[in-house]
């Protein structure tokens, strides 16, 4: 993944340098992410992402090559991060995943982020379909996918899921 930027934001690849620092050396974050680390990223979820395949070769470079490191430009702060998985499955299709630092949720960074994903995904990736979930009471989730231009494509108990499709509509105005 190359470095992605959009007005207020830049997305850096989460390299196994960085994946490694983040899991054992939290020091020497800020100097591989050129930007200051708050005490609360990463979240859980990424870390036990993280922890879950740090043993994977395989898997970690293919995590690398997919995911990035959400940077606030103006404040040079790591505000979270953002992803396609281990990046398309058999179909062509990949996950979506982010997160957000508390101080920085309700501004439309992730939407912001995520369309910048989506372009660079479907305008050099060969991903015919990016998807989501979320559960249905995740009122932040769900307006980030609808702004973000996913449509939603099913419910399995109460987690919603979601879909855009390369062609197919444009994002939803903010």
């Amino acid at each position: 993944m190359p470095t992605i930027e959009t007005e207020r934001l830049r997305m850096i690849p989460l390299s196994l340098e960085c994946m490694k620092a983040t899991l054992t050396d939290r020091a020497a974050l800020p100097e591989l992410c050129e930007a200051r680390v708050p005490n609360d990223w990463p979240g859980p979820d990424i870390m036990e992402v993280l922890a879950s395949i740090a043993t994977n070769q395989e898997i970690r470079a293919k995590w690398a090559a997919w995911n990035g490191i959400i940077i606030h430009k103006a404040d040079g702060l790591v505000i979270g991060d953002m992803g396609l998985g281990a990046g398309p499955d058999k179909a062509g299709a990949a996950e979506v995943g982010y997160s957000i630092v508390a101080a920085y949720r309700n501004h439309g960074y992730a939407t912001e982020m995520l369309r910048g994903l989506i372009a660079w995904a479907f305008q050099g990736q060969e991903i015919p379909a990016i998807v989501a979930e979320c559960f249905d009471d995740n009122i932040g989730s769900i307006r980030v996918l609808e702004k973000a231009g996913l449509y939603r494509v099913g419910l399995d108990g109460n987690t919603i899921k979601w879909e855009i499709r390369r062609g197919v509509g444009l994002p939803r105005p903010s």
